[in-house]
């Protein structure tokens, strides 16, 4: 059973021949009464202190917990910037590389176009030089008949050597 500051005042005890001295018994119960009263209000002081207390430490519960709760939040988000930025980098090489590839191909066609021009400049040179030397042989030839041609007629119409000095005066 639990005694409150009032029941111990209130509380009276039973006189004996030799019993306590009663002023004596009394200034120690007033004395009592006064310590636990003492004792009950500080009691119901640190209860409210407690209440008080538990509320600010749920309170602060409440803010770790929002703050975890930030926290996992981030790093997910930085976790998923990096995967982003990642995919997003794999994604430039793979068009960097493809667009090489493609200029690569593009350079090789064209390669493979100037070397079937060079090798057809190559055929129509030597087929020029040829048919340049074949023209040069049949006008040296022509030439040559020409020549002949021009001797053969000087020889059958060589003037008489007296015509020729006749002509001379």
């Amino acid at each position: 059973m639990r005694l409150t500051p009032i029941e111990i005042r209130a509380h009276r005890f039973n006189s004996r021949l030799r019993g306590y001295d009663t002023v004596e018994v009394q200034a120690f119960l007033d004395t009592v009464v006064e310590d636990f009263e003492d004792v009950v209000r500080e009691n119901a002081q640190l209860r409210r202190e407690t209440e008080r207390l538990e509320r600010e430490l749920d309170s602060h519960r409440t803010r770790e917990h929002s703050i975890q709760e930030t926290l996992v939040t981030a790093q997910q988000m930085v976790e998923d910037l990096k995967l982003t930025a990642a995919k997003e980098a794999e994604v430039k090489v793979s068009e960097a590389t493809l667009r090489a590839e493609r200029l690569l191909g593009e350079a090789d066609s064209k390669r493979s176009e100037l070397m079937l021009e060079l090798t057809e400049m190559r055929r129509l040179r030597t087929r020029l030089s040829s048919e340049l030397r074949q023209a040069l042989r049949r006008y040296e030839e022509l030439i040559d008949s020409f020549e002949e041609a021009d001797r053969a007629s000087s020889e059958a119409v060589a003037p008489d050597p007296a015509i020729q000095t006749a002509l001379r005066r």
